[in-house]
């Protein structure tokens, strides 16, 4: 996993919709949705203002839920290298866990996670983006479960444990931003890890 200042892996948009939605992405994981503006977004972006709405007809709830989707996409992408990398679902959980706490270090804890801060903002009022963020999750428990499982656990024990380890795992994402420290991090990490072998 590369290290960046964000929870968002370094990935180089390659098209300007993709350079709309990677800056949405990083904008909302630092503000959220209400404070994300869409004339910041296109000048951050360095994209042209005319092509957002090409991309994004119906303005910034759809833009925000292709943003979530790519979030979610950049989580499951970095939880599929760190299980490649460990062999195992503990060590790729504690893993992880050491590479969030990093990355809020290098933002100076001003970033956070994109699904939990939509969530939290807007799932009352938005059901795309509340669908969005529900997706997003279910992915990342979809293969966690499914890598617990083939480290031998059961179908359930695996639900279970991989629904329980990426609440921990956002839980302790909002605490180190509260705290101002990634020790809540690296303190579930290690339990996550003995608690999945």
């Amino acid at each position: 996993m590369s290290k960046t200042a964000t929870l968002l892996p370094a990935k180089t948009p390659a098209t300007t919709r993709e350079r709309f939605v990677a800056m949405t992405a990083k904008l909302m994981s630092r503000r959220g949705y209400a404070a994300t503006g869409l004339n910041e977004i296109v000048e951050k972006s360095g994209a042209p203002k005319g092509s957002l709405y090409y991309f994004f007809p119906k303005g910034k709830e759809q833009l925000a839920e292709a943003a979530v989707d790519w979030s979610a996409e950049c989580f499951s992408h970095t939880l599929d290298e760190a299980i490649e990398r460990t062999g195992s679902a503990a060590d790729a959980v504690q893993a992880l866990s050491v590479q969030f706490a990093i990355w809020l270090e290098e933002s100076a804890f001003r970033d956070g996670s994109p699904l939990t801060i939509v969530a939290v903002e807007t799932g009352a009022f938005s059901e795309p983006l509340r669908l969005a963020c529900q997706r997003g999750y279910q992915s990342a428990v979809d293969a966690l479960a499914d890598k617990l499982r083939r480290d031998g656990k059961s179908a359930k024990d695996a639900s279970d444990l991989a629904l329980w380890a990426i609440a921990s795992l956002e839980g302790a994402i909002i605490l180190a931003r509260t705290q101002h420290s990634a020790e809540p991090l690296r303190r579930i990490g290690k339990l996550l890890q003995k608690a999945l072998v």
